[in-house]
C-alpha cells in the first residue's frame, strides 16, 4: 500500500514538472499574403465562384500558404478572404462561358510554436 501512495506521489510530481516545462511555450505570429490556385479546370461562372472563394478548397490553399513558410508553420486564422478573380476560358471552351477563378491578395495569419526551454 505504501508503494503505490509512493509511485502515485511520483508520477503526480513528475508530471506535474513536464506540464509547467509546456506552459512555457509561446506563439509566434506572422501574416502573408499571396494569390491562391486556380479552380481546377473550366466550369459555369456561379460554380468556379463558389469554389473559389469558399469551402474545402479554399480553407486548403490558404493552409499551404504558411505551411510554405516553413516547418511547423500553421494557419491561425484568415484576415482578409482578398478579391475574387474569373478569367474566360480559351481553347475547347471559347464561346461556351466557361471560367477559372482563383483569390487575390488573400491575407492569413500564421503560428509556429517558440520553445521556452
Amino acid at each position: 500500500m505504501k508503494f503505490k501512495i509512493a509511485f502515485l506521489v511520483a508520477s503526480i510530481f513528475m508530471f506535474s514538472q513536464q506540464a509547467s516545462a509546456i506552459s512555457t511555450d509561446e506563439w509566434v505570429y506572422e501574416s502573408v499574403t499571396g494569390d491562391l490556385k486556380p479552380t481546377a479546370g473550366c466550369k459555369d461562372k456561379a460554380k468556379a465562384e463558389k469554389s473559389a472563394s469558399t469551402g474545402y478548397r479554399f480553407k486548403k490553399y490558404t493552409t499551404e500558404m504558411c505551411n510554405s513558410m516553413g516547418y511547423g508553420w500553421g494557419k491561425d486564422k484568415v484576415l482578409e478572404k482578398g478579391k475574387l478573380v474569373c478569367e474566360p476560358c480559351e481553347g475547347d471552351y471559347e464561346g461556351k462561358e466557361k471560367y477559372r477563378c482563383f483569390m487575390e491578395e488573400v491575407t492569413v495569419q500564421c503560428k509556429i510554436v517558440k520553445r521556452g526551454w
